[in-house]
């Protein structure tokens, strides 16, 4: 009866010495599971079969035909997670040496193999490659996971573009409907006399439906805009400070009648920023616009900036904008960058603004963030490399580092099992 209680995984022995294969599977035979071959092809084809289900090779290094350091690496290729061992002679020494430092085997024993020390080695072996196997299934699902979340943050985000479509949409349309289903009536009446010229029906009712009309295109726009996919170029140089004091001219009505008070501290150290000016000035230009929609009489906004260096070295600016606003219930900041998400549920607040300060800023080679500040308030924090050549985050960076990660992990361990 096979005992399979101290591994699930099989153990693969190949050496072209028969008696070495049958005193193997003697004292071995009762424990584990156990396949032999007399040469590096049949052992091969044994892996080929069982795939990984078999847990550790063992493999003499001279044998007729292939090696065995040739046969653990075409094994490798078929398994990564195979614990492979060397069983050499010491005339074999540097070769399992090699073997060792380049990463094709876990380790090598040396014949004649003493039973004792090989259950040791076996046990090792088999307990590495369950925890091997354990560490990527964990990892495999972590990655699902967290591709599940950005796939439903998307699906989310979709319905949350239908939603402000049909909403700011709709509203705009019924205006312009009413205008065209009652113009010609109007205009009937006032041909057949039966009415004088109503001009207040012309110039206001046709004003509101024009300025509906504006509305529709420059929602269009503006989320065409930051649906924006491609890298923009930042070839222009830019002076924070000079951009922001353009902005508070260009607000300078509609902060006074709200008696909005904006205080400005730049590092004066930092340098004129390499931006993309259009788009740069573009996000600025909503920020205060979203803060002039959402904030109340009597509200504060600090705008600062300051250099820093991020976790690889690299200097960055980052820019705070905080206010003083009233944020909605229990509402996640993160959801201001949601496509018509509005702070203040006011009619004339675009929630896709915000969504394309974000694209803005990630088109950019940078980040945008947003949370709560206490008592009360919002802070938008926007990290901007200095460097122009940064490229943009991507989803994808995310899985290739936690495979580069993982490799690195089954490198250490191996050169520790050495």
């Amino acid at each position: 009866m096979i005992n399979q209680q101290l591994s699930p995984y099989h153990i693969l022995y190949v050496d072209d010495e028969e008696k070495a294969l049958h005193y193997f599977r003697e004292i071995f035979g009762d424990e584990y599971i156990v396949h032999t071959a007399s040469n590096a092809l049949d052992g091969y084809r044994i892996i080929q079969q069982y795939g990984s289900q078999i847990g550790l090779l063992l493999t003499d290094q001279r044998m007729p035909g292939p090696s065995g350091v040739e046969l653990m690496e075409h094994a490798r290729k078929l398994n990564p997670n195979l614990v492979r061992i060397l069983v050499t002679a010491y005339t074999d020494y540097q070769a399992a040496v090699d073997a060792v430092n380049s990463g094709r085997c876990f380790r090598y024993i040396h014949k004649p193999w003493e039973p004792e020390e090989l259950t040791v080695v076996i046990k090792h072996a088999l307990d590495y490659y369950q925890a091997l196997i354990e560490r990527e299934r964990l990892l495999t699902e972590k990655a699902d996971t967290v591709r599940h979340m950005l796939s439903a943050d998307k699906v989310s985000g979709l319905g949350i573009l239908a939603e402000g479509l049909n909403h700011h949409l709709r509203n705009a349309l019924t205006v312009v409907r009413a205008f065209i289903d009652l113009a010609p009536m109007k205009l009937m009446e006032e041909i057949g006399g039966a009415h004088p010229r109503d001009p207040s029906f012309w110039l206001d009712v046709q004003n509101q439906a024009q300025s509906q009309i504006e509305r529709i295109q420059s929602l269009l726009a503006r989320l065409a805009e930051a649906s924006h996919a491609k890298r923009v170029e930042r070839n222009d140089k830019c002076s924070l400070n000079g951009i922001l004091s353009e902005m508070i001219d260009m607000f300078s009505e509609g902060l006074q009648e709200k008696n909005l008070r904006v205080d400005v501290e730049i590092d004066p150290n930092l340098p004129p920023l390499m931006v993309h000016d259009g788009r740069f000035r573009q996000m600025w230009r909503l920020i205060f616009m979203e803060e002039l929609t959402h904030l109340s009489p009597g509200d504060q906004i600090q705008i600062s900036a300051k250099i820093k260096r991020d976790a690889k070295g690299q200097a960055c600016v980052e820019m705070y904008v905080r206010d003083t606003g009233m944020w909605e219930g229990t509402d996640k900041p993160i959801n201001l960058f949601d496509p018509f998400y509005t702070r203040s549920r006011k009619p004339d607040d675009f929630g896709v603004n915000m969504m394309a300060c974000y694209v803005t800023m990630h088109l950019h080679g940078g980040t945008a963030e947003a949370s709560h500040l206490e008592p009360r308030g919002l802070e938008l924090k926007l990290t901007l490399p200095l460097d122009p050549s940064s490229e943009p985050k991507k989803e994808e960076d995310f899985f290739r580092s936690l495979l580069t990660h993982e490799q690195r992990w089954k490198q250490r361990e191996e050169m520790v099992a050495a």
